[in-house]
């Protein structure tokens, strides 16, 4: 028998997993930025809007999903964080507003795509069970 940890699972999950960089502001056109990363935004968006999380975001009321990005690798992930950390507040402006030009608030339309994600597996399940 060996004594070798099986990392297998481990880099599965790992591969499967999700990360994600998201950008959060207020309703004031030059207000604060907040960056931060998770590895699921819909559970990471329910503790800022409860209020669960005491930190700049919350302070400073920054509810508005105005940015995000979805990675499946880890570490090309952690650089990316790194690098869009590092840039300076204009940078992630033009960020912001090459995908997001209005500055629309993304959480319901991250929530409805997440819903029909949802719905297409449970039916991809149901398929599969019949």
């Amino acid at each position: 028998m060996s004594t070798t940890p099986d990392y297998s699972q481990d880099e599965t999950a790992r591969k499967q997993e999700k990360y994600w960089l998201y950008i959060l502001s207020n309703t004031k056109p030059n207000g604060p930025l907040y960056l931060g990363d998770a590895a699921c935004l819909l559970s990471r968006m329910n503790e800022h809007h409860a209020g669960l999380r005491r930190d700049y975001a919350h302070y400073h009321r920054l509810d508005r999903l105005v940015y995000f990005e979805v990675w499946s690798d880890h570490d090309k992930f952690v650089a990316r964080l790194r690098r869009v950390r590092n840039w300076p507040r204009d940078m992630r402006l033009l960020l912001i507003e090459s995908l997001n030009p209005e500055w629309d608030d993304l959480l319901p339309q991250f929530l409805a795509e997440q819903s029909t994600k949802s719905q297409i597996q449970e039916q991809k399940g149901r398929e599969k069970a019949a």
